[in-house]
């Protein structure tokens, strides 16, 4: 674990509290390098009728055009949930070097509708994923983004 992984975990979980105090589902994302923050990202699915508008995608799209590019090699990605198989893609996509998330999936299994469909620690074992990721990170506080009666 970095040394800095928790205060950025909690840019991102102040992302998710943006994201539910504007009637979208809680997860917040923010993306990191060189140990400066790069960009900052909340779910806005909901209010922007997208549904590609997730934490971590917004985080990513947000990056990109601050650092006018769309590779985000040696960044990290952190982000409050584990990621689904779009923002993982995008991850890939973008060659983040690294993502940290705070909950996983199985976590919070009653919050989450359709985990069948694919998430990133689903599909590890069956892809040379580009980046390395952690678990755990501040993972009480994320768990409670997702089992507080939340939008979904």
């Amino acid at each position: 674990m970095n040394p800095m992984d928790e205060a950025f975990m909690r840019i991102a979980i102040e992302e998710a509290e943006l994201a539910i105090k504007h009637g979208n589902p809680p997860f917040g994302a923010v993306i990191v390098r060189d140990g400066q923050t790069i960009a900052r990202g909340h779910n806005t699915a909901l209010t922007d009728n997208d549904p590609t508008a997730h934490g971590e995608v917004v985080a990513i799209r947000n990056a990109c055009r601050a650092l006018n590019t769309i590779l985000l090699d040696n960044a990290t990605l952190y982000t409050t949930c584990e990621p689904c198989l779009i923002c993982t893609g995008a991850a890939t996509h973008t060659r983040i070097a690294r993502v940290v998330m705070g909950a996983v999936i199985a976590d919070a299994p009653d919050y989450f509708r359709h985990p069948e469909k694919g998430s990133l620690l689903r599909v590890a074992p069956h892809l040379t994923l580009p980046f390395e990721y952690t678990t755990g990170i501040l993972a009480e506080e994320c768990i409670r983004l997702y089992t507080d009666g939340n939008p979904r």
